[in-house]
């Protein structure tokens, strides 16, 4: 699950790349780039795909789950967070919980936001409550 996410972002990174490029070689008339504004249609074109194969790709990972976050933390999107089953065991669910926290937490340039998703996850697979909610 994680490799398939890997390839995701490495997609969309490409495809945001590629746009970045293309709108700064719109702002730039240099000389040695005369046939830019013939291929940039295409260009655009090749971008605007690759970015509708990414999103198709992303919404069949994990089960066809659609991607983003549910409202409120189900069982099965706490399952798929930490990359294991809804009927985990205590001690195979801290040891997923640990190895996710080891990859985003923020201290180690993570997203608070995502390492926040992972703690609810712990929470909602281990049936304990929220004292609090971050965001």
């Amino acid at each position: 699950m994680a490799s398939a996410f890997l390839v995701g972002c490495g997609v969309a990174a490409g495809c945001w790349t590629l746009r970045a490029g293309l709108l700064a070689a719109k702002h730039v008339k240099a000389p040695a780039m005369p046939n830019l504004g013939a291929a940039a249609p295409n260009m655009e074109a090749a971008a605007a795909a690759a970015q509708k194969l990414f999103q198709d790709a992303t919404s069949r990972v994990a089960g066809g789950h659609p991607g983003g976050f549910e409202k409120t933390m189900t069982r099965r999107e706490a399952a798929m967070i930490l990359g294991v089953k809804e009927s985990v065991q205590k001690t195979e669910l801290k040891e997923a919980h640990r190895k996710m926290m080891l990859l985003n937490h923020p201290d180690k340039g993570g997203s608070p936001f995502i390492a926040t998703k992972i703690n609810e996850a712990l929470e909602a697979l281990s049936n304990r409550s929220r004292r609090s909610s971050a965001f």
